[in-house]
């Protein structure tokens, strides 16, 4: 790696101070493709890093398919979608249980053993400035090479969550990179200097910019001026329960909007039967044009992932969560709500409830985007990576003296 040994200025950098720090860096990310949002985060760091470090090199890669037993992989992932779907008390009392667990635990150190052997093998013949863990499992992992001595380089990790967990807690780390004062308060009272937490936002890839054309954009789609537009996201991967009776519930509202059915193939094809009778909802599958379906939306209605509702931050797009995943989306909807960004629903009736609130009160609509205004940050991504070469360049420095 080339890096000057000068101090990097203090606050935001110009873009040639950035391409400066980062020049000739080389980062690797280790993701995962559970749950979605992991894998969006690498992404849009990715991102950030070709476009702002045209002499840097990044490579992102799942961990768990590069340095996981197929049997595993598949065992973990099947456990997790099916326990989502159809045992939620169960996945959210494993959360519970493994909430608290110390790094020297059994079953910390157990968790942190996966993959461990095979990537210090692949560290073996690979060379980076920056690893950057954006799922636990991998974070664990590294953050043991880190203490063994087998790993002398810098380790990232960033949280997906507005939650504090101790998964993503491991003494090796170098610096943590958290999307809200709550996660960097709780990751200091469970003993993490503060020194290595830096609050940067969730890192996500959406361009703000469109706000600007919202009204152009309503147009293009053909929305009706003075009708509430709803967007409603199942998930990816199909996990909200009984997604039919929630599309009954929205569109025999007078509003109109976009109905997300993900993957599931099933939900698309049993939701079109309807389609006549609700004529001023679109029905859609999988889309990468989500950001853009938020500009041009008054309510999003969905679970609480992570990556979902800081996209709708950045885009000062109003939430009613709907049936979270227990655990941490728990954490993500309380964060939500208590900052006034979202309101609650556990049920149709009350998800109706919650709808015709916003339907009819265009104020309590104002004061949710306000309350956004002051939570959002629509340019986490590079936060993030700024952040990342600052502590290069410390090490840097530290190294030449």
């Amino acid at each position: 790696m080339t890096m000057s040994v000068a101090p990097p200025p203090e606050g935001r950098l110009t873009e040639p101070e950035v391409r400066e720090l980062g020049r000739g860096v080389r980062a690797v990310i280790l993701s995962a493709k559970f749950g979605g949002g992991h894998k969006s985060t690498a992404d849009a760091l990715r991102y950030w890093w070709d476009n702002s470090l045209p002499e840097g090199h990044i490579e992102v890669l799942d961990y768990f398919d590069e340095f996981v037993s197929p049997v595993l992989t598949n065992a973990a992932h099947i456990g997790y979608t099916q326990s989502v779907r159809l045992f939620p008390l169960g996945y959210r009392m494993f959360y519970q249980v493994t909430r608290d667990l110390k790094p020297q635990s059994p079953a910390q150190q157990w968790l942190n053993s996966i993959g461990r052997r095979e990537l210090a093998t692949y560290l073996q013949g690979h060379s980076a400035d920056i690893y950057i863990a954006v799922h636990p499992t991998p974070a664990g992992a590294l953050s043991c090479l880190r203490l063994s001595g087998e790993l002398k380089t810098p380790v990232v990790t960033v949280i997906t969550d507005y939650a504090v967990h101790s998964q993503w807690i491991h003494p090796g780390t170098d610096l943590y990179l958290v999307g809200s004062d709550d996660v960097r308060d709780g990751l200091v009272e469970r003993g993490v200097p503060a020194e290595k937490i830096r609050v940067t936002g969730i890192p996500i890839r959406v361009n703000s910019n469109l706000l600007r054309q919202r009204e152009a954009l309503r147009e293009k789609w053909g929305l009706k001026p003075g009708i509430p537009s709803v967007l409603v996201m199942t998930g990816a991967q199909g996990m909200m329960r009984r997604p039919w009776r929630l599309f009954h519930t929205i569109a025999s509202r007078p509003v109109q909007g976009f109905f997300l059915c993900g993957k599931d193939r099933a939900l698309m094809q049993r939701l079109k039967l309807w389609a006549n009778r609700y004529p001023a909802f679109r029905i859609m599958p999988f889309v990468r044009i989500v950001p853009e379906l938020m500009c041009v939306s008054d309510v999003l209605i969905s679970k609480a992932g992570g990556l979902t509702t800081s996209e709708a931050l950045a885009m000062e797009l109003p939430m009613i969560i709907f049936h979270p995943i227990p655990g941490q989306e728990y954490s993500n909807r309380d964060y939500l709500v208590q900052a006034g960004a979202a309101l609650s629903a556990d049920s149709t009736r009350e998800l109706g409830q919650a709808l015709d609130l916003l339907c009819r009160s265009p104020q309590k609509l104002q004061e949710m985007r306000a309350a956004i205004g002051r939570i959002r940050r629509p340019d986490a991504a590079e936060h993030a990576g700024i952040e990342m070469l600052r502590l290069l360049h410390e090490r840097c420095r530290w190294d030449k003296r």
